[in-house]
């Protein structure tokens, strides 16, 4: 696999707490979005992808890939935040959204906590794999707005999921088939508050060139407004 991140923290926060991982010849990307206190949010970002990432790393050394590594790196990570969040008064509250891909072969793994998301960009098109963690979310699923509105109201911020926020966790993972030339797209929240999946599709229909598209649509979002922080990896099987 090839893969390629970048993150900025927009035009109107003062800190910027997303945080990646990647590790190309492993096949494996992380990205978090820090959630709750300030500072802390961050905290809790770094500790989260530090912690899974140094769990899959020790299996993937040993052993392929599964679905079932990818869901007990979001829980190890749930453990060791919570825990730092009850320990540590100037900590407690803090969590963060994480989600977490492998590439092993043909097959692609995901998983997810929060409204940080994972899609698909094949033959010109961007298809979600996750769906988010989020009270908007919830709202589309039982049909009282629809998704154009949950792009606006104002609960789409609160997160009914987060590494740290509740000591036990449940994690959604997919499994996917991944074909050579297929782009991942990972984001945290501050790429599709502004643009929409058009938007994104365009950029990276022309712009082949992984580091390139990664900054070409953290730039976007930007000039859009950037009211958050913005992380973006791309990885091609």
């Amino acid at each position: 696999m090839q893969a390629a991140g970048t993150t900025d923290t927009g035009r109107v926060r003062d800190e910027n707490q997303d945080v990646f991982a990647i590790r190309e010849e492993l096949g494996l990307a992380l990205l978090a979005d820090g959630v709750a206190r300030p500072r802390a949010g961050g905290i809790a970002a770094e500790v989260a992808v530090e912690t899974a990432m140094e769990y899959l790393v020790g299996v993937r050394e040993r052993e392929w890939l599964t679905a079932g590594h990818l869901r007990y790196a979001l829980e190890v990570a749930n453990t060791r935040v919570f825990g730092l969040a009850q320990a540590v008064t100037a900590y407690r509250g803090m969590a963060t959204t994480l989600v977490a891909a492998a590439v092993v072969g043909s097959k692609g793994f995901v998983a997810h906590v929060g409204d940080s998301r994972a899609y698909r960009y094949r033959f010109g098109t961007l298809s979600a794999i996750t769906k988010d963690h989020s009270a908007a979310q919830e709202w589309v699923d039982a049909g009282l707005i629809s998704a154009e509105e949950a792009r606006v109201v104002s609960s789409r911020h609160i997160v009914t999921r987060a590494i740290g926020a509740e000591p036990t966790l449940a994690p959604d993972v997919r499994e996917l088939d991944v074909d050579s030339g297929d782009l991942l797209l990972m984001c945290s929240d501050g790429l599709t508050e502004h643009l929409e999946d058009p938007e994104i599709e365009e950029i990276l229909a022309g712009t082949p060139d992984l580091g390139e598209a990664a900054e070409s649509l953290v730039d976007a979002a930007n000039d859009a407004g950037g009211s958050d922080n913005v992380t973006v990896v791309l990885v091609r099987c």
